[in-house]
């Protein structure tokens, strides 16, 4: 028994599911050193109804739940369950065990917490690869706010390990080349889980409020989104986005005399969507932020930072006087064209400027656009 890490002491909610593969290739032995794994790795969370609570899903060709969120109260019977999880063999389907987990585990009706801003985790142990694809259930689950660690034993395949892994995969994947040696992933993976939790339970309060607080206090802002419709956006990402504006207008007090709000989105080329003088009230933004489609195209940023002068200096005329003005750049890819140059010359002209980047955008190019690491983030989904 090893005693609780200070992160572990810290780290006293969150919801964390393991999916397990109990497929045929692991063998019976092997399988006994992943009992051990979770075991020791269980034994060193805060373990109850209040504070962290584990579920435990198993997969082969099927996927079945063996410990729901809420099956237990107490930590040792938990332990003791662990100790005789069974194991049947048979295929390896991951995706499938993923789409399950999310649809069937981190549920209200089955102890996720997830509504009252508890932190959702999965942590996935394979040891092939899976027969069915990772990439699509794994961003789903990523999407509804879960950050997914993928353990690989063996032979698992590194492609889809990194699919399946929250952003930054190197915090979140961990490879061991046999069974035996699960046990010195043990400490790094609970070191991680443990602060992790930790940051989740500053950073889900800070993330949204942190570009909030820039510019709550102030009555009186201009503030523009440029947003990425690019083609490797998924519609259901886009509509995220859009949702993600919407809570954030809320929070404003809206109006030409407080603080207005305008849009350009880009993908090649940029186009304004509303300028700031077009929406004077919350309602009217809500339905003109509805309205925007995804065309699609490249992603050129830099391009699209440059359009931004001319609308600062616009602002500047109709608002009549000097306020502070804003720019939250969302992005989810590499851009094609240069943006350090163009990003300084909009940050030159007094803009404050957030850089949101989403699954693949390039964490040196938000810095770029950002000009601070403290206006800069990073989000697998956007549920902010």
């Amino acid at each position: 028994m090893h005693a609780l890490s200070t992160d572990c002491k810290a780290a006293k909610l969150a919801d964390i599911v393991f999916i397990v593969d109990g497929s045929g290739s692991i063998g019976t032995p092997n399988f006994q050193l992943i009992r051990s794994f979770l075991h020791s790795i269980v034994n060193g969370l805060e373990v109850s109804p209040s504070r962290v609570r584990v579920g435990i899903v198993m997969y082969n060709k099927i996927t079945t739940a063996q410990v729901y969120l809420n099956t237990f109260n107490n930590k040792d019977e938990l332990l003791k369950y662990i100790k005789i999880l069974p194991y049947r063999g048979g295929g390896t389907q991951t995706g499938e065990a993923l789409k399950f987990a999310l649809e069937k585990v981190f549920i209200k009706q089955k102890g996720s917490r997830k509504d009252s801003g508890v932190q959702q985790v999965a942590v996935v142990i394979t040891d092939g690869e899976s027969q069915d694809s990772v990439s699509t259930p794994a961003a789903e689950l990523r999407r509804a706010g879960v950050t997914v660690y993928a353990v690989g034993v063996k032979d698992a395949n590194h492609a889809q390990l990194v699919e399946m892994a929250s952003y930054p995969t190197n915090k979140h994947k961990f490879i061991v080349d046999s069974f035996a040696k699960l046990k010195s992933l043990e400490q790094s993976l609970q070191k991680s889980l443990c602060q992790n939790i930790l940051r989740s339970a500053i950073s889900v309060s800070s993330r949204g409020n942190a570009i909030k607080e820039g510019c709550v206090q102030k009555e009186e802002a201009d503030i523009f989104f440029l947003i990425d419709h690019s083609g490797s956006i998924y519609p259901n990402d886009f509509k995220d986005m859009k949702k993600f504006m919407i809570e954030f207008l809320n929070t404003f007090n809206i109006g030409p005399q407080h603080v207005r709000i305008g849009v350009v989105k880009y993908a090649n080329s940029p186009d304004l969507e509303f300028d700031l003088t077009a929406h004077s009230d919350v309602k009217s933004l809500e339905n003109a932020v509805e309205a925007i489609r995804q065309i699609g195209g490249g992603t050129e940023t830099g391009r699209a930072l440059t359009s931004m002068v001319p609308h600062y200096n616009r602002a500047l005329v109709t608002r009549g006087h000097e306020v502070p003005e804003y720019l939250v750049v969302i992005t989810d890819g590499k851009s094609a064209d240069e943006v350090k140059v163009p990003a300084e010359q909009v940050r030159a002209q007094g803009v404050t400027v957030y850089a949101i980047g989403v699954k693949s955008a390039d964490p040196v190019q938000l810095q770029e656009i950002a000009g601070d690491p403290k206006r800069t983030f990073f989000v697998n989904h956007f549920t902010l």
